[in-house]
């Protein structure tokens, strides 16, 4: 018995993400961006016109040598979702909400 190739390494089927599991990727990333645990980060995604908009609630984290302004941080995190969303959830983010709410203090340093 042979094996058949598939023409340009792709191969037959179907792939379906729900939107929880597209929901649960978008708090992840920005997760890692925000240094702050996934429990306290909220997101709400939306349809715009084929693409999404992701709305996302966190408090802010401050000390442990965290730095960057509260803009610059914003900014790393907006892009860090949009690129994390199309290269690991194959989506097209239009925008990225930020909502600061609370204060996530952190003592000492943070390794990374």
């Amino acid at each position: 018995m042979t094996a058949v190739e598939p023409v340009g390494g792709a191969v037959p089927g179907t792939l379906r993400i729900s939107a929880r599991t597209v929901e649960k990727l978008a708090a992840c990333l920005a997760h890692e961006a925000a240094y702050v645990p996934l429990g306290q980060v909220s997101v709400r995604l939306a349809d715009a016109g084929g693409a999404l908009t992701v709305a996302v609630t966190l408090p802010v984290t401050v000390g442990g040598g965290v730095t960057g302004s509260i803009e610059e941080r914003s900014s790393v995190l907006r892009r860090h979702v949009i690129t994390g969303m199309r290269d690991l959830g194959g989506r097209t983010v239009r925008s990225v909400d930020v909502r600061y709410a609370g204060v996530r203090r952190i003592s000492g340093r943070r390794v990374r």
